[in-house]
């Protein structure tokens, strides 16, 4: 939760959650004609323009001298002669690689396409011919061009408290281009979160923000260290975390650097939930033993610094490209020195393939994670590098995993369903291990997989909904251990 938004990207948020297109909400937020968005992704059309009527050609009335549309049905085209004899156009290597993708991922594509995408974009077409989107903006979207705005938001994971919350914000606050949110969201007993933040665009390429936030949670994810950690072992951990950062973003060409200078100080509660053990359970009867750091409570200082580069040129241009994203936040607890700091780093590489030029994309790539101590002491569990939760090990549960190092390779394919919605469905393979993946063995590795929807060019802020798979490792007979569902709408900054 947390961060700062135009009304653009909420409006596109808020109508997705719903299932719904953007094109008309969207067109009025940014002062504009009212613009219609197809629901196949086309260009969108001002009201009252001829449009297509389900997939044929633009329908107009043919009016008479006297005023009125003929009656007289009109003889059918006659097939255009091939006067230079070339015959049809040749089957290009994109026609012929998309296959690929679609056999292997048929049954994800089956069910994401057609028990999932198929009622989205019908109910799309209803929201459009019906002006939802206007009606959803006039409504959360308040004060001169719709620059203010209350929004809803919400997220639910199984296995998980689900939440519901507020999201405000406020565009040009004070000086143009500075913007202010706050966030606030309950998830019963225990869970809440608030959350203030002011971003200011200094120019074309470069912003700073500041943000503070407090989150009280019951029902974080412990199973253990390592890479066969047992999910019989599921406990809780409860513990209130109050911070503040301070963050530089910066853009050169396809280069995109971001810093935050933070503070952090986490403390343990006796908080559980879900009818699982608290981990102080778990280790008071001998069944785990106590991690790094268990039950002392730390302020931790951080530096971070991430830069992407990113060759794919924005959509609707074709999608083909790759992404290499590197980082690195060095950490100290300032309650105890630097015999008790760390460093975080690690890097990762996408390969996409966008096979058509209509941004049905085929990608690949791998990322890896490593944690190490700077000091005497060891990193502590909340520190440690986690998998699970979000791509590409979406078929476990947030912080599944835990250990000094990961490594995680994925396939994926990524195809549009409506305006600003995506469809995908990937495979991942990876796990966690000591430090710099010193006990790396193949039969470790773990599958994850998962067929969902995504909001695209939205975007930090987003919508999803993910159904996911987690299996054993291959030593371990390689079955399947973990499903999920997960959906939701969530800011960022």
């Amino acid at each position: 939760m947390g961060g700062v938004l135009g009304n653009t990207g909420l409006i596109r948020l808020l109508v997705l959650c719903t299932g719904l297109t953007a094109g008309t909400a969207l067109a009025q937020a940014d002062g504009g004609a009212v613009k219609v968005a197809p629901a196949d992704g086309g260009a969108p059309r001002a009201e009252g323009e001829p449009g297509l009527a389900d997939g044929g050609v633009a329908i107009e009335a043919a009016a008479t001298d006297g005023g009125l549309a003929s009656d007289v049905p009109r003889p059918p085209p006659r097939p255009v002669p091939d006067y230079e004899g070339r015959g049809p156009e040749p089957t290009t290597a994109g026609e012929v690689l998309v296959w690929i993708p679609r056999v292997i991922l048929l049954p994800a594509y089956l069910v994401a396409n057609y028990v999932i995408a198929a009622p989205v974009g019908a109910l799309a077409t209803t929201a459009e011919r019906n002006h939802w989107p206007t009606w959803i903006l006039d409504f959360f979207a308040f004060g001169p061009d719709h620059q203010g705005g209350i929004f809803p938001t919400f997220f639910v994971d199984f296995g998980m408290r689900p939440s519901i919350g507020l999201h405000f914000f406020w565009n040009n606050t004070f000086v143009t281009g500075n913007r202010v949110t706050a966030d606030a969201a309950w998830g019963g007993q225990d869970w809440i979160t608030i959350a203030v933040g002011d971003h200011y665009q200094v120019g074309k390429n470069d912003a700073v923000s500041i943000r503070a936030f407090w989150n009280r949670r019951p029902d974080t994810l412990y199973f253990g260290i390592g890479p066969e950690s047992l999910d019989t072992d599921r406990s809780r951990v409860g513990s209130d975390v109050v911070g503040g950062t301070l963050g530089y973003e910066k853009t050169l060409g396809r280069v995109a650097l971001t810093s935050n200078l933070g503070i952090r100080r986490t403390v343990f509660r006796d908080y559980t939930c879900c009818s699982d053990p608290s981990l102080q359970d778990r280790v008071e009867a001998g069944q785990l033993p106590p991690p790094p750091g268990y039950q002392e409570n730390t302020t931790a200082a951080q530096l971070s610094v991430k830069a992407v580069l990113d060759t794919r040129p924005p959509r609707p241009l074709p999608q083909t490209g790759f992404r290499i994203g590197a980082t690195v936040a060095p950490s100290v607890d300032v309650t105890r020195g630097f015999d008790r700091s760390w460093v975080l780093y690690g890097a990762g590489m996408e390969g996409s393939i966008d096979v058509t030029g209509t941004a049905r994309v085929l990608s690949l790539g791998v990322t890896a994670l490593f944690v190490d101590p700077l000091g005497s002491q060891p990193v502590p569990f909340t520190e440690l590098t986690t998998l699970g939760g979000t791509e590409p090990f979406a078929g476990f549960l947030p912080s599944r995993f835990r250990d000094r190092s990961a490594i995680v390779a994925q396939l994926g394919w990524h195809w549009p369903i409506v305006a600003f919605l995506d469809g995908l469905a990937a495979v991942s393979f990876g796990n966690v291990f000591d430090a710099h993946l010193s006990t790396f063995r193949w039969d470790l590795l773990r599958m994850s997989a998962e067929i969902g929807l995504r909001s695209a060019g939205t975007g930090t802020s987003s919508f999803e909904l993910v159904f996911g798979l987690g299996t054993h490792t291959f030593h371990e007979g390689f079955g399947v251990e973990s499903l999920r569902l997960a959906f939701g709408v969530s800011y960022g900054l």
